[in-house]
Order: C-alpha cells, then structure tokens, then sequence
C-alpha cells in the first residue's frame, strides 16, 4: 500500500489540518451575565450611552440595556455586543469598540497543537473493511488491519502544530514537514479556508474557545485498495475529526 499513501498525499494535506466539535454552552443571555456579574461586583457599572462611557448603578441597568446600552461587563474598557454598539466610539484605547467578547478569527490567532485525531474512511457507503471483504476478497482480520493502516496513516499525517496569525497568513508542521500559505474566515465564521499555491484546504469549524478548537475536513481519491493495476480503483473518502490545543 506504500504507492496508495503517495497517491493518498494530497487527501492527507487536506486532512492534515481537521478540526472538531465540543463548543461552549451559554445558558445565560448577555444581559442576565451582565446582571450576575453586576450582582457580584461593586454597585456600579460602565455602560456605552450615546457615544459616551458612563458609570451607572446596578439597578438602572435594566432600564439601560433596554434601549440599546452596551456594558461592560468585566472592567476590561470594552463592551458587550448583544447590542449593536458599533457604530459608537467607547473604547478609550481603540482596541475593540464595544466589543466584549472574541470573535472566531480573533479566538483562531495563535499556535495550537493536534490531539485526539480520529480518522474515518469509506469506500461509498461501507467501510474500507467491509469493501476489502465483500469485494476484493480480504478475510476479515486482514481487511481490518488494512483499514487500520491507512487510518493511522493519516492520523500520523495531521499530528502536529498550526500557527495562525493576524496578517492572514499561517505555517504548518504536521508528520515532520512544514508548509505555509494564506488563510481566509467565511463570512457567517464556519468555514477556515487555507491557500498554500494552489491548494486548498477547507475545514469546517464547528466549536472554538480560547485555548480549544475542534473542526473536520475531508476529500476522496482513487485508490488501489486491492493493489491490482487491472482492476478500477476505487473512490475512498476520508473524513478527520480532530481537536486542537493552545
């Protein structure tokens, strides 16, 4: 199967940087944090009236949020976004106009470091398994072992680190090779987009925090699976599950 991995080499750069799933679960709106963090603190708190920062008590924040009054809710000089604040300049320091959380492009900046890659692939609708059976003739523990091979070939591909900085730019280095290109964020953030000349890697983010990143991507290719030039090659499709650290 060595020559399957070479061909395989673009579906492992594609999957070298997969990521996935395990997000951040907010029981409590923007304004019922705010009322708790208030509750918790002094008796008085900066909110963004009209353009201006002004320092209200507990008790008439309500009224405040209610028509439309930014607030910050941890001292930091930045605002909350529940409510459309962006076209008002409170923030002293111009570092994120009423803006008191990230957003997915700002949580992306950084370095993070692969762990637990899970790897699953198919041959249309069976596994590689069942194909090497049912098709090609394997006896079940010589399928299985196949099919583990090539997965754990691919998950050693995409262990490694991802650095992405401001300037769009990122560097890779995954299985002991290093790459660098351009990356891109779709508009509604769900969809991390990697240039390196001409590929492209596509990962879909379904979660982020600040220190966990958890995506998927994929691709298909011809394949050898049963190593016999005379026969078709066949279609594998591989998809990584794979969470990153900071």
């Amino acid at each position: 199967m060595s020559g399957n991995f070479r061909l395989m080499k673009k579906l492992l750069l594609a999957v070298l940087l997969l990521v996935f799933i395990v997000a951040c679960d907010k029981e409590q709106t923007a304004s019922e944090v705010a009322l708790t963090s208030v509750n918790a603190k002094a008796a008085k708190i900066d909110i963004c009236h009209k353009g201006k920062i002004i320092n209200i008590n507990r008790n008439a924040l309500p009224a405040h949020q209610k028509h439309g009054d930014a607030v910050d809710l941890d001292g930091d000089g930045l605002f909350d976004i529940e409510n459309d604040c962006s076209a008002t300049d409170c923030d002293d320091s111009d570092a994120g106009d009423c803006d008191d959380e990230q957003s997915t492009s700002e949580l992306l900046l950084g370095s993070w470091t692969t762990t637990d890659i899970n790897v699953v692939t198919s041959v249309g609708s069976q596994s590689i398994t069942d194909y090497l059976i049912n098709v090609v003739g394997f006896s079940p523990e010589d399928a299985a072992a196949q099919q583990e091979l090539i997965e754990s070939a691919l998950e050693y591909e995409v262990t490694g680190t991802l650095v992405l900085d401001a300037d769009n730019t990122y560097d890779s280095s995954f299985a002991g090779g290093s790459d660098s290109g351009t990356w891109n964020l779709s508009a509604d953030e769900t969809t991390l987009t990697l240039f390196e000349g001409a590929d492209i890697i596509i990962i879909t983010i379904n979660s982020i925090t600040e220190n966990t990143w958890i995506g998927t991507t994929g691709d298909d290719l011809l394949v050898d699976l049963d190593n016999d030039s005379t026969t078709p090659n066949v279609i594998v499709t591989a998809e990584a599950n794979v969470i990153f650290i900071k």
